[in-house]
């Protein structure tokens, strides 16, 4: 029986990778249950969000109700969620924005200073482990990244030197990246087709 289960669930993937990927290539007739398929995605994607942020609450619920380790966090987030979601019930636009624009936005700045801090004790641990070209080099971007971000005359060189860090190997880095996740999807997809996805055939 688990066997028949197996096959029939690596079919059924099968056949709607194959319908989707054919309806979106070729926008024949399969579009429309192309556009079917996607959206029971999405729907399915939205619950499982929302079965995640449930989870979520309970959990944090059952910290705060056993008075277990790290109550202040649990009801911090317990109570923003539900301030939150008060927001959006009573239709409030201006308390809104300033919930989720602005303290987010002081939020983020904090993460990025945060991140500063970071950088400059990475890169003296670095230094202070073993000294090499990898180690000096590190050190020396982080140094000319942040000396470079500040609005003085006296460091044009180095504000020139950070805009082509940036512009130049961060640029390519990054792109990198997304070439590396987009391989990477495109490997996942192919293994769904093909029956070799390990969700798929267990």
């Amino acid at each position: 029986m688990g066997r028949i289960a197996t096959l029939i669930a690596s079919a059924l993937a099968i056949s709607i990778g194959l319908i989707v990927l054919v309806g979106l290539l070729t926008g024949s007739t399969l579009a429309g249950l192309t556009g079917l398929v996607l959206q029971i995605a999405v729907i399915t994607a939205a619950m499982t969000v929302l079965i995640g942020v449930l989870n979520l609450l309970i959990l944090h619920l059952r910290r705060i109700f056993g008075r277990e380790r790290g109550i202040i966090y649990s009801i911090t987030l317990v109570v923003s969620f539900l301030l939150v979601i008060a927001l959006y019930v009573l239709d409030q636009p201006d308390a809104r924005r300033v919930v989720l624009e602005d303290v987010a936005v002081s939020i983020e700045s904090t993460l990025s200073a945060l991140l500063v801090f970071a950088l400059v004790y990475g890169a003296y641990r670095l230094m202070r482990r073993r000294v090499t070209w990898a180690a000096v080099l590190f050190t020396a971007i982080v140094l000319i990244t942040l000396l470079g971000a500040v609005p003085l005359s006296q460091l044009a060189l180095l504000e020139q030197l950070r805009a082509w860090i940036l512009a130049v190997p961060a640029s390519a880095g990054a792109r990198g990246l997304l070439l590396g996740i987009a391989l990477a999807a495109i490997i996942a997809g192919m293994r769904v087709l093909i029956g070799q996805e390990r969700a798929v055939r267990e």
